[in-house]
């Protein structure tokens, strides 16, 4: 027997049992001194901590728990200046920022996203346990540290961890996939402004401020109308660029950076965001960006951010039809990036009460002139200059119309069918061409491998059917968490894979060695 504990008077083998498997004198929680600022942070030592008589580390081992091992090596790896520098050089000691966000990362992973449950998995995982060291945040820390870092999560940290799995995998990035989806916000369904109360409102609140400039409740009323206001004048603007109806248009009366729009699954319209990401062949996420309403508008900073983190212009980009768009089409022949992409109405994919798309007019640039599907010719009307709804362009229309068979389905109004040709026409007509191409179909095919897969692993998963934070701000680190535990799962998947296949081939030379009886000395082969 060992020396008498001197506060329970039992030998120190003994305190296993008495302390959960942790002898007192071997307390994994304790303090580092970041060389750099000299701050103070409370970390710990997941190889002091026990299950029983039984080392932590050896534990997960013999049940086959080899993933926190393989997170924790990718946290380590990670440059953490960034984050401890946001903190004050006295005061009492913060948690490691390596073990907070391990954490959270983990949690994420496990489709745990309450910071109260956050809480608990930190004291009752043991896989959590050798990520974070066996520290134990309670919510308000977890939550002010995804606060305080937020800058560092959506740019410079996922672009330093991406990049790394990236190195680490050898995965290639030159071909992206790009996608969004719609996740419902956190607010109600149900309470939805019109633009006539938004603006009751705010006449309301400013009679308030005239009445009483110094009163504290009609300033802040006042601020918040003229925020509804704002965000209404700007959708009405949008709304009139694109000629939608301004009848429909409502704003939620709780999340008002949130777009109203139609939800996944059948479930009506909700105010919701639009998420969108480039992955590579691997479905790592390599850029990551989130608008209220538009997956076009992201495009440009997407590949900006795709760069930063490969060191290199992506060389082919694949699309889906709701990316047929100018904009983007012109972005990525600026950046001599390939791009593929339908414009997703293939002929004679007719639907009730829907005329042909104009797509399906070929023009011919030697005659100047469309051909319809009904194989008539469409000549140049007239030329139109540019106004402050629609840029510079030329009509083209036919005489013909009146006796078509095909007019039912290709024009609703009395007068003949017209086409308005743009300059950037050319460029989605030699889109359409690229198409056509069998290769081209080929490569494309590969999309929904790529991409689909990232929103089924985060909503099935990581559990994003809905964001639980309000406002741009939060629901933007939402989303970034959630691409990290993606990046970490798949590079977690992927070095599996290389392992496996390394052992295999260790198994084959040792069987070959045994067939040929090969001389020399044994070779051994051991997986890092």
């Amino acid at each position: 027997m060992g020396k008498p504990h001197k506060k329970t008077g039992v030998p120190d083998e003994q305190q296993f049992q008495l302390f959960g498997g942790v002898p007192e004198k071997s307390d994994p929680v304790q303090l580092r001194t970041a060389v750099e600022s000299g701050r103070r942070f409370v970390t710990g030592d997941p190889r002091k901590i026990f299950i029983g008589t039984t080392r932590l580390e050896d534990y997960l081992r013999q049940t086959g728990q080899t993933e926190p091992f393989e997170i924790a090596r990718l946290l380590d790896a990670q440059d953490w200046r960034e984050f401890e520098a946001r903190y004050a050089p006295t005061g009492r000691a913060p948690y490691c920022p390596r073990l907070m966000l391990g954490l959270i990362l983990y949690g994420v992973m496990q489709g745990i996203h309450s910071l109260r449950d956050l809480e608990r998995l930190s004291r009752l995982d043991l896989g959590c346990m050798w990520i974070t060291g066996g520290i134990a945040p309670d919510h308000t820390n977890i939550g002010r540290f995804i606060v305080t870092h937020e800058a560092s999560l959506t740019t410079s940290f996922f672009e330093s961890l991406t990049g790394h799995v990236l190195k680490l995998t050898g995965s290639d990035s030159e071909r992206v996939a790009g996608d969004g989806t719609v996740i419902e916000a956190a607010c109600s369904h149900y309470r939805k402004l019109k633009a006539e109360a938004i603006r009751a409102r705010a006449e309301h609140a400013k009679a308030a401020i005239d009445k009483d400039p110094d009163d504290p409740d009609a300033q802040a009323e006042k601020a918040d109308s003229d925020r509804y206001v704002k965000v209404l004048e700007e959708r009405e603007a949008s709304r009139k660029r694109s000629g939608s109806s301004l009848a429909t248009l409502v704003i939620s009366a709780t999340e008002p950076e949130a777009m109203v729009q139609t939800a996944k699954r059948g479930r009506g319209t909700a105010a919701s965001y639009k998420p969108s990401v480039l992955a590579n062949k691997d479905r790592i996420i390599t850029a990551l960006a989130l608008d209220p309403s538009s997956e076009t508008k992201v495009v440009p900073a997407m590949l900006d951010q795709h760069a930063r983190v490969t060191g290199a212009q992506a060389k082919e980009i694949l699309l889906d039809a709701g990316y047929f768009d100018n904009d983007v089409i012109a972005e990525t022949l600026e950046r001599e990036i390939s791009m593929l992409c339908p414009d997703g109405k293939e002929p004679g994919e007719i639907k009730q009460g829907k005329v042909y798309a104009k797509s399906q007019f070929k023009y011919d640039e030697d005659t100047d002139s469309y051909r319809c599907p009904a194989g008539q010719l469409l000549s140049r009307l007239k030329d139109y200059a540019a106004t402050l709804t629609k840029e510079p362009h030329t009509i083209y229309t036919t005489d013909a119309c009146g006796t078509c068979k095909e007019r039912q389905k290709c024009i609703s109004t009395t007068r003949d069918r017209r086409i308005a040709r743009f300059a950037t026409d050319l460029h989605r007509d030699t889109l359409r061409t690229v198409m056509e191409h069998p290769q081209a179909k080929t490569i494309f095919s590969q999309r929904k491998a790529m991409v689909e897969p990232v929103f089924s692993h985060l909503r099935g998963k990581q559990g994003l059917n809905r964001f639980r934070r309000k406002g741009l701000p939060g629901v933007m680190r939402e989303f970034a968490l959630h691409a990290l535990a993606n990046n970490i799962s798949r590079a977690v998947a992927l070095l599996r894979v290389f392992i496996w296949a390394f052992k295999g081939l260790r198994n084959a030379m040792k069987g070959f060695d045994a067939i040929f009886d090969v001389p020399g000395p044994k070779t051994s082969l051991k997986p890092a």
